[in-house]
């Protein structure tokens, strides 16, 4: 069966995460089209966004940075990871940080981490490679995790601030690569560092 990737489908992903233990690791992901409305808000475009350059439907049926970020916020987990893979979604983080700095102060920083990173800053397209599979973004982020990003010592986990490095380090060369023009990830790191994934052999 089709799922449609409608709003009120992404937040309910989202919002199954309040239950999350303070102990647990949440991972959000979206993948898609991205547009910044004229009062600067960056907007997630969801299934049922059809014309994201009429501002009223962009408004009413977009999944706003400012709605993403009061979800987030009400996660269980105190380790965060939102991984944002679409157009001009560098945009997004200027509400993000906010939410960030207040869950960090609501939870102690030293026991939480609140981690973000975005395919393309706020005025850049993302771009995607049929070659590759998947987004210049997506496909450098799963280099990452599969273990591209195991640094010294090796020890065979990929962290997140491993994985944000090498894809901040690797994504404008991959991108140069195949599009001959470099896209450049917008990160936001905050407090802990802790295991993402096991990588290598």
């Amino acid at each position: 069966m089709l799922f449609r990737s409608t709003r009120d489908r992404i937040l309910g992903s989202i919002r199954a995460l309040r239950d999350t233990a303070p102990e647990d690791m949440a991972v959000i992901y979206l993948a898609g089209h991205g547009e910044i409305a004229e009062d600067g808000t960056w907007y997630f475009l969801p299934y049922e966004v059809t014309f994201p350059e009429r501002q009223e439907q962009l408004m009413q049926l977009g999944l706003s940075s400012k709605q993403l970020q009061e979800e987030i916020a009400h996660i269980g987990a105190r380790k965060v990871v939102v991984l944002i893979d679409a157009c001009k979604s560098g945009g997004a983080l200027i509400s993000l940080r906010g939410f960030e700095e207040r869950k960090a102060l609501l939870q102690l920083a030293r026991s939480s981490g609140v981690h973000v990173v975005a395919a393309a800053a706020q005025d850049q397209f993302a771009g995607e490679i049929e070659s590759l599979h998947h987004g210049i973004f997506t496909y450098t982020v799963l280099q990452a995790l599969a273990g591209a990003a195991d640094g010294a010592p090796k020890d065979n986990v990929v962290s997140v601030r491993e994985m944000l490095s090498y894809v901040e380090n690797e994504m404008p060369d991959v991108s140069q690569k195949h599009r001959s023009k470099a896209q450049f990830p917008v990160v936001d790191s905050r407090g802990m560092d802790f295991p993402l994934a096991l990588g290598g052999n």
